[in-house]
């Protein structure tokens, strides 16, 4: 029987003795600006060239695009961007169209003599592509494919189920085709766990921490009359909560409610991520007047999204904490950015970085988890927000704390656990065909070290989490969820 690898021991694999590897990392654009993803494929590119040979393959679009610039942003890593033939191609199905020549036409290494050890993919927007070059051009390297969100939970949130469904099946299917699987942070670990349990064959599970670009520490607390917070997320995103956080502005400045919360201050967020107030002066009055419907007129302001280091250290500089109010965040590096200057941070449980803030030493990063206990979110924020004011000089303190920790998780730690954890497996290319297989179970320790339980992958389980019913509303459940929890079990136990 296999084991499940909560209930094996932990043993550490030092990264001293692994080997210089080659690493081709595929992604449709990365680099600064251009989302979630393209900034984690550049973090992660920088992290793995100091130790390893990286090669960066994208297909981005843009006329203005700077392979000058894209260089200089991406270390010591190599850079090759194709273009799209086409204007009408999405830059994803781009990359999956490369396979139909050969790799040296794009400045790619022959696939002879085995030029990269592995071949690492992003969910759905370059998994399915880095599947088809790794099984075309280079069959003997590794293939690890990231998980950055939960389709189904994101898109439930949202009320879009069936978008849910059809991205869940895309995600499986390049899932199937990988050695490892890893999910950014503890949350997506799960659910990367669970969209990867195949009948046949599950691949390797590793836990993947981002990197925290450790900076100089903001020194504070700052005083004052006022409790200064910034929330960096785009206003426009519902996922991220802003809305929810000006509620909880509201509650903490009403006369009547202030007293409830014990909130001695007055309070002040700045949103950096709102509508331009002179590009998009339509959207801005919007903001505005939910500022006036929450009662927060005056201790709201919004200010453009910025990717100007200057303007963005200079807002960490004058606040007493930041803030992650997002509905579900797959992992949130805001936080762990924040938390990287020694400025005390609050996020919202459902993300990565709370779980990984919660296992910092000495319980020192569990004040920064806003739970809500069965209060509403605007309830919960306000109450966390005030309980952050009164105990203000020991968040610093433990923000001092959380600062040294994080120095033990950059991104060249996270690339070197990732390594050595997919060098321990076997390609599925060389593995004979119908022959069921299991992964092993790794994380991420401090310092890059690979924690392994001993266990293995375990074949596909009825769970509470997954019931069968991702591409239906909620009311369709009942009636069709037992049926294909049934069938699926039984197909799963008809395997040897």
């Amino acid at each position: 029987m296999h084991q499940d690898a909560s209930n094996q021991p932990s043993h550490e694999v030092p990264p001293s003795g692994t080997p210089r590897r080659r690493i081709l990392l595929v992604s449709d654009v990365s680099g600064l600006g251009l989302g979630g993803v393209p900034v984690f494929n550049m973090e992660l590119a920088r992290g793995l060239a100091v130790r390893h040979d990286v090669t960066v393959l994208t297909v981005d679009p843009d006329p203005s695009y700077s392979q000058e610039r894209t260089e200089e942003q991406h270390g010591q890593a190599f850079v090759i961007n194709v273009p799209p033939s086409r204007a009408d191609v999405e830059p994803r199905e781009a990359l999956e169209e490369l396979v139909r020549r050969a790799p040296e036409s794009y400045g790619l290494p022959s696939p002879l003599n085995d030029p990269f050890d592995l071949v690492i993919g992003h969910s759905r927007f370059s998994g399915p592509a880095a599947a088809a070059l790794r099984e075309r051009w280079y069959p003997r390297a590794r293939l690890v494919h990231f998980l950055h969100t939960s389709p189904v939970r994101l898109d439930w949130i949202k009320g879009r189920w069936e978008k849910g469904a059809r991205n869940a099946v895309i995600e499986r299917n390049a899932m199937r085709r990988a050695d490892v699987i890893t999910g950014v942070g503890e949350l997506l670990t799960v659910e990367a766990r669970r969209l990867s349990e195949q009948v046949v064959r599950v691949p390797a599970l590793h836990e993947f921490v981002p990197g925290t670009e450790i900076g100089e520490r903001v020194r504070g607390p700052h005083g004052g009359d006022t409790l200064k917070l910034l929330l960096p997320g785009r206003a426009t995103d519902e996922i991220k909560g802003v809305e929810g956080a000006i509620e909880a502005i509201g509650l903490l400045r009403n006369p009547g409610e202030q007293a409830r919360y014990g909130m001695r201050r007055d309070v002040h967020l700045t949103v950096r991520g709102g509508p331009h107030p002179v590009r998009e002066p339509e959207q801005y009055a919007r903001w505005q007047q939910t500022v006036a419907r929450y009662g927060a007129s005056g201790a709201v302001t919004l200010l453009p999204f910025s990717t100007d280091p200057a303007e963005l250290r200079a807002d960490r500089e004058g606040v007493d904490a930041i803030v992650m109010p997002s509905l579900h965040e797959g992992f949130g590096l805001v936080a762990t950015e924040g938390a990287g200057r020694g400025v005390p941070v609050l996020v919202n449980e459902e993300s990565g970085a709370a779980g990984f803030l919660s296992k910092a030493p000495d319980g020192v990063g569990e004040p920064c988890v806003v739970r809500q206990r069965g209060s509403g979110r605007a309830e919960a924020w306000a109450r966390a927000i005030a309980d952050l004011d009164r105990d203000l000089p020991g968040r610093w303190e433990n923000a001092g704390l959380l600062y040294d920790f994080l120095k033990q998780y950059t991104w060249e730690h996270g690339g070197q656990a990732l390594v050595d954890a997919a060098m321990r497996t076997t390609p599925a290319t060389l593995l004979p065909d119908g022959k069921p297989y299991y992964g092993d179970v790794t994380s991420q320790a401090p310092g890059g070290m690979l924690a392994g339980t001993g266990g293995q992958r375990r074949p596909w389980a009825v769970s509470t989490r997954y019931d069968g019913s991702t591409g239906w509303t909620p009311g369709a459940r009942e009636t069709r969820a037992p049926w294909h929890r049934d069938r699926r079990l039984a197909r799963s136990q008809s395997v040897e």
